[in-house]
C-alpha cells in the first residue's frame, strides 16, 4: 500500500507544474537553514532538510555506526541520496523545493542532478553562502555545535572547487555575512532572473 502511495504522489508531483529549485550550498554556520526557512515562509516553498532525513531514517546510516570502525558523517554519506530522491517524488513541488545544505558532497551533487533530469525538474538556482571560517566558528560557538572544525573540513574538501565540479550549473556566491535580510533580498532577486 505504501509503494502504491509514493508512486501515485510521484506521478502527481511530477505532473504538477513545479516551481523553483533552490540549492542552498556552504559551510556549517553559513545560514543556509534561516534561508531555507525564509523561502518557506515567503513563497510556501517546500524545504528538504538532511537533518531530517537522517532523524528519520536512522537505520539507512547504522551500516557505519558499528563500533570501531571510523563511519560516514550521515551529511556525506552516500545513503542520503535515494531518501533526497524519495522525498523529492513525494511533494507538492509547485511552490518550488529549498535543499538545505544537500548535497554536501560532489558524489550527491552528481546524483542529484541525474535525479533533476529524471523528474524534469527545472534547472536549480545553487546559491553558495559564503562565510570565513572564523565567522562560521563563532556563530556555532554560539549555538553550542559540536565537531565545528570536522564540518568545515568536510566542507572545504566537497565544495572549494564546485565551480569546476560543476560546470554546466550556474553557481551564485552570496556573502553570507550580511544580515539574513540582505541575503534573502539578493536570493530574491537571483529567482526573479
Amino acid at each position: 500500500m505504501q509503494i502504491l502511495f509514493v508512486f501515485v504522489a510521484s506521478i502527481l508531483a511530477a505532473s504538477a507544474q513545479t516551481g523553483p529549485v533552490v540549492v542552498l550550498v556552504g559551510p556549517p554556520g553559513a545560514g543556509k537553514t534561516t534561508q531555507a526557512n525564509m523561502l518557506k515562509n515567503e513563497f510556501g516553498m517546500v524545504v528538504i532538510d538532511p537533518d531530517q532525513l537522517i532523524a528519520e531514517n536512522r537505520s539507512a546510516f547504522a551500516k557505519y555506526n558499528e563500533p570501531g570502525i571510523t563511519g560516514v558523517e550521515p551529511r556525506l554519506d552516500p545513503a542520503m541520496n535515494p531518501l533526497v530522491e524519495a522525498r523529492l517524488h513525494s511533494l507538492d513541488l509547485s511552490k518550488g523545493v529549498v535543499l538545505d545544505g544537500y548535497p554536501a558532497a560532489k558524489d550527491q551533487g552528481d546524483y542529484l542532478a541525474k535525479v533533476i533530469a529524471d523528474l524534469n525538474l527545472p534547472r536549480p538556482f545553487v546559491i553558495v553562502l559564503n562565510v570565513p571560517d572564523d565567522v562560521a566558528r563563532k556563530r556555532l560557538e554560539a549555538e553550542n555545535a559540536k565537531d565545528i572544525d570536522q564540518g568545515l573540513k568536510d566542507y572545504h574538501r566537497e565544495f572549494d572547487f564546485a565551480h569546476l565540479y560543476f560546470p554546466q550549473v550556474d553557481i551564485h556566491d552570496i556573502d553570507g555575512t550580511k544580515a539574513p535580510g540582505k541575503v534573502a533580498g539578493e536570493i530574491r532577486k537571483l529567482l526573479k532572473k
